[in-house]
């Protein structure tokens, strides 16, 4: 009990005495005048029954109320975890008060409305690195484009790794990873194709002694028979996540593990790897279990109650668990908050969850309303154990739609939110509590970020900088400055035609940007993909490169590509001055008067930046060309390695379903093309 709570306590003992006293005072002079009258052979008058409830008015009220106070624990000390007072999360610490919250959802319980689950995975700024002494060229080193991650030092996953002298390719929908070798000519030998059974791939990480596979398995349940329908009904889909590690040398699996959340983020940093998956509570057991199998031992755990947290203005549709896994012991960590994850943002030391829900708020005008909220927690990381130190949660109005609307600087987190009913589009800066677990806004942009019905659609920060595009017709690109958390300010904007999806900073000082995204028409109508050259300091882009979608007669094609939702699908580097990216073509022709033949053609498009070349910044794509096919078979990623010494090679090696392709940007030319078997349901 808190030193409040003792003094109301000892206050309120005081008064009860008080009028006990006066209680007892009066009994004890009422019974020697009872026995004085006796004496005197009066007829004994008794005090009425009223008077004595009178009198026990002041016991009685003050005793309910101490019972209270201890009971309701108004003024007990509050909960603390990792040091920091709870006033937001609270620990569920049993089975029937996490049903409890359950039941209340279902019933509409402390929240009435839904979520939005928005969830684009997308990724920023690239991993480079260089490899040296490779396969006895002493004097060969290896450079190469890796994952476009979004933070320095932070490890996303992707569906390509590659550490310059091997690649690794989980094509999609095939339960397989293909394993090549780049050999000193720059060739690609395909060495193994690693079948993984019935655990389908989502993503991979690659450490100097790993191959770290996640992914899932998945089981079909039916429903039980309904007798009076005559009938089973549908089934459901339980899925398991998995994380499967190999010895890069064996490919022996050293590390197994199974766990009944589905995994829908990750982070690699150092040799920690943390998890991030939901939990949908169907099952009779509701704490999350996990199976660990390392060698030939296999254990099964559980996640205890207390370390299960809930808020109570944020509703508990599922459980968002966090796994933690310490690659050199395998020791596994984990919490868990009731909500949901959409979307999360990880440097070095810290990590952020978003979850965006729409809540009711009454009918206006006999149209019933609505608001956005996101939910923000803040979690501190140990890279040397791997374990998730959780610091606060704080609310935002809108919903953020990807990772890169996020980002922390100098302590401050800085977030973009947009919403509907009506468009608003809001830069947030926020600041943890110093005593307890609290997000506070310190600063912020509620109005004149886009134009009226302009929602945003990229979003880049860069230091003490952010980069803000929203679209409805055309395409303002904001600048705003940071440099004060508490006073942000937007000090220009560009303008085009159409938006870009995607922002990557260009150079050191900041200024120069390139943009990703699509061409509009003067009404809005989207017509093609583009890349766009800014100069912030300038009120136009420096140039615009555009891929329109053509309409021929009897011909109709457009071309889309993964990078506009998915950046990591770009191959970019400043470094090396490359943007490139795939782009998947479809087409059809009608060739009767209900006949029509359909046609994809896969491409990767090279492009060299050049911010010097004032003629021309942006070159003309080189094009490397994968077979075409009635059905989608798109190039998936392109991987850049290089070597020089005695024997050099710069190429280009893309990755479909249907093989690989590699490019050799010296020579201008196609070095090798490897077909994959695909498997017999595929074929």
């Amino acid at each position: 009990m808190t030193w409040f709570g003792w003094v109301t306590l000892g206050v309120m003992g005081l008064i009860g005495l008080y009028f006990g006293a006066q209680l007892i005072r009066d009994v004890v002079w009422n019974k020697k005048l009872t026995n004085f009258q006796k004496t005197l052979g009066d007829v004994v008058v008794k005090a009425p029954t009223l008077f004595w409830i009178k009198r026990s008015y002041g016991v009685v009220i003050a005793g309910l109320f101490m019972c209270a106070t201890i009971f309701s624990g108004a003024f007990s000390i509050p909960l603390t975890l990792d040091e920091r007072v709870l006033i937001n999360a609270k620990p569920v610490s049993s089975e029937a008060k996490l049903r409890e919250l359950l039941s209340s959802q279902q019933t509409g319980g402390f929240f009435n409305g839904w979520f939005r689950n928005t969830a684009i995975d997308s990724e920023m700024a690239p991993q480079e690195g260089a490899m040296d002494d490779y396969s006895g060229n002493e004097t060969a080193k290896r450079d190469y484009i890796g994952t476009n991650n979004q933070v320095d030092g932070v490890e996303e996953s992707d569906i390509v790794k590659t550490d310059g002298n091997m690649i690794y390719y989980a094509s999609r929908y095939q339960n397989q990873i293909r394993i090549f070798t780049i050999e000193n000519d720059g060739l690609a030998t395909l060495e193994e194709t690693l079948d993984l059974g019935n655990l389908y791939t989502d993503s991979m990480f690659l450490t100097d002694q790993y191959l770290i596979v996640i992914g899932y398995t998945y089981t079909m349940s039916p429903y039980k028979y309904d007798a009076a329908y005559d009938m089973i009904g549908w089934a459901y889909v339980s899925y398991t996540g998995s994380v499967v590690i190999y010895d890069r040398d064996t490919m022996d699996i050293v590390y197994d593990l199974q766990t009944d959340a589905n995994f829908y983020q990750y982070r690699l940093i150092n040799n920690a790897l943390f998890l991030i998956g939901n939990k949908y509570m169907h099952n009779d057991e509701l704490r999350p279990v996990f199976t660990q199998t390392i060698g030939e031992d296999q254990t099964t755990s559980f996640l205890d109650y207390d370390q299960i947290y809930y808020f109570d203005d944020v509703p508990a549709y599922g459980m968002t668990v966090f796994t933690g896994i310490d690659l050199d012991t395998f020791e596994l960590n984990s919490k868990a908050f009731l909500g949901n994850v959409n979307q999360i943002y990880a440097d070095t030391d810290s990590l952020y969850t978003t979850f965006s829900f729409t809540k009711t708020s009454g009918f206006v005008e006999g149209w019933l309303g609505y608001t956005t909220q996101t939910q923000i927690m803040k979690f501190n990381l140990n890279t040397e154990i791997a374990t998730f130190e959780y610091i606060g949660h704080g609310l935002v109005d809108g919903y953020i739609e990807n990772q890169y609307w996020m980002d922390e600087y100098d302590h401050y987190f800085r977030v973009v939110t947009s919403s509907w009913n009506p468009i608003t589009n809001r830069l947030f800066v926020l600041s943890e509590s110093a005593s307890d677990d609290q997000l506070n806004i310190v600063g912020s942009i509620t109005s004149g970020l886009g134009k009226i019905n302009e929602t945003v659609k990229s979003v880049r920060f860069n230091g003490n900088t952010a980069f803000v595009v929203t679209f409805e017709q055309t395409d303002p690109l904001y600048t705003i400055d940071l440099t004060n958390p508490t006073q942000p300010k937007i000090i220009s904007a560009i303008e085009e035609p159409g938006y870009s999806t995607y922002l990557h900073v260009w150079n050191d000082e900041g200024n120069q940007l390139i943009g990703f995204g699509f061409t509009a028409d003067s009404n809005g109508r989207v017509t093609g993909l583009k890349i766009s050259a800014y100069d912030n300091t300038h009120t136009e882009p420096l140039e615009t490169y555009q891929l329109n979608a053509t309409d021929e007669e009897g011909v109709w094609s457009y071309s889309y590509s993964e990078a506009s939702y998915n950046p990591k699908a770009l191959m970019i580097s400043p470094d090396h001055g490359i943007i490139a990216f795939p782009v998947m073509s479809w087409t059809s022709r009608q060739i009767g008067l209900y006949e029509y033949e359909y046609t994809y053609a896969s491409q990767f498009l090279i492009f060299y930046i050049d911010f010097t070349n004032s003629e021309k910044i942006i070159s003309d794509p080189i094009v490397i060309e994968h077979p075409e096919s009635p059905y989608y078979f798109g190039i998936d990623r392109g991987v850049y390695i290089s070597q020089d010494g005695a024997s050099p090679f710069e190429n280009v090696y893309t990755f479909s379903s249907l093989g690989m392709v590699s490019y050799n940007l010296l020579t201008g030319q196609v070095d090798q093309t490897i077909t994959f078997e695909l498997p017999e349901w595929y074929r």
